[in-house]
């Protein structure tokens, strides 16, 4: 079967079911009632068919347009708002307080629920999921992706000082609303709702989530926006749209003024906080919000690597490291 055509609006996502950010993006998908194409990938390393796309980049979910590939969910979802406007994601007059909430959600929810999960009960519900092998192959790969970056992997401490009392926060601010700040889910609601979700789907910690009815009233009405209109796709196919894409989407302008950058100079773009692997090619757009390379890939020819500048470092090519231990990390835990 040959794969359909590339246009504008032919959206892929990369994603695994299990993926807390990719739920984000697929009820993000769902909120705007898109058609969109789905491609599983591997949970955990090698994932042949994605790094391809990515230069390296490994975190998940990933958004394809022809032969433009968009990374962390943060520019993901501005990208589907600029595209499917309505309903938006963030109104103007809530602008500050969603994107306050939305750093609440990705980045100090989202790591605080894996400890959590990696407890004693969540781990013994993994471990019936995965296996045994199975968990310690996901914690060895997560291990490694803790190895790079600023953040580190949380610990129970850490946890413990952002768990409970956001859930205590968010069930108080849910109090006679139907979503966080209103009548109508925003950005807010999918960002704080994903670390919920993913503590839900775990059978051993999710009963501890009762003591909060109202986010669990909310949590269903989150999960009824459901996932849009999914098309399935095979990996392949995904490939070939990115080699027969015939020219890249088009970006606003090429290098705001005030950056200290050149259009074509080689760079590597890597995350900040985990995740660290570089990116490496020819910049051809940076902005106060975005950065985009250019680069050759195998097989593909040449393809556009988007990347928020939010959390993301550019550095002239050759120069981006920052890869520490994982001794500390919670995922190098004996799985047993």
């Amino acid at each position: 079967m040959s794969p359909p055509q590339a246009s504008q609006d032919f959206m892929i996502l990369h994603h695994f079911e299990a993926s807390p950010f990719s739920e984000k993006i697929r009820l993000v998908l769902g909120h705007k009632r898109a058609t969109w194409h789905s491609v599983h990938v591997p949970r955990i390393l090698p994932k042949p068919d994605l790094m391809p796309l990515t230069g390296g980049y490994r975190r998940t979910p990933v958004l394809q347009i022809g032969r433009d590939i968009y990374a962390d969910t943060r520019l993901i979802v501005r990208e589907i708002d600029r595209r499917l406007p309505t309903p938006p994601l963030v109104p103007a007059a809530q602008a500050v307080s969603v994107r306050a909430l939305e750093s609440l959600g990705d980045q100090q929810m989202f790591l605080a629920a894996i400890p959590v999960l990696l407890s004693a009960d969540g781990q013994r519900a993994l471990t019936a999921q995965l296996g045994a092998d199975g968990l310690a192959a996901f914690r060895a790969d997560r291990a490694a992706l803790f190895a790079s970056g600023d953040a580190g992997a949380p610990d129970a401490q850490f946890s413990a000082s952002i768990w409970q009392p956001s859930l205590m926060a968010l069930e108080a601010q849910l109090a006679g609303r139907a979503f966080v700040l209103g009548a109508a889910p925003t950005l807010a609601d999918f960002a704080l709702y994903h670390p919920v979700w993913y503590v839900r789907g775990n059978t051993g910690v999710a009963d501890a989530l009762n003591a909060y009815p109202a986010i669990l009233a909310w949590a269903e009405r989150m999960a009824a926006i459901g996932h849009g209109n999914p098309q399935p796709m095979e990996s392949t196919d995904a490939l070939a749209v990115a080699c027969d894409a015939p020219d890249f989407e088009p970006l606003m302008s090429a290098i705001e003024p005030s950056l200290a950058w050149a259009a074509g100079q080689r760079v590597q773009v890597a995350a900040t906080d985990y995740g660290s692997d570089p990116v490496e090619g020819q910049l051809v757009h940076a902005d106060t919000e975005r950065v985009v390379i250019e680069r050759e890939a195998a097989g593909l020819g040449r393809l556009r690597n988007h990347f928020p500048r939010h959390g993301f470092h550019v550095a002239p090519a050759g120069s981006v490291s920052g890869h520490r231990s994982p001794s500390s990390s919670v995922y190098t835990e004996t799985a047993s």
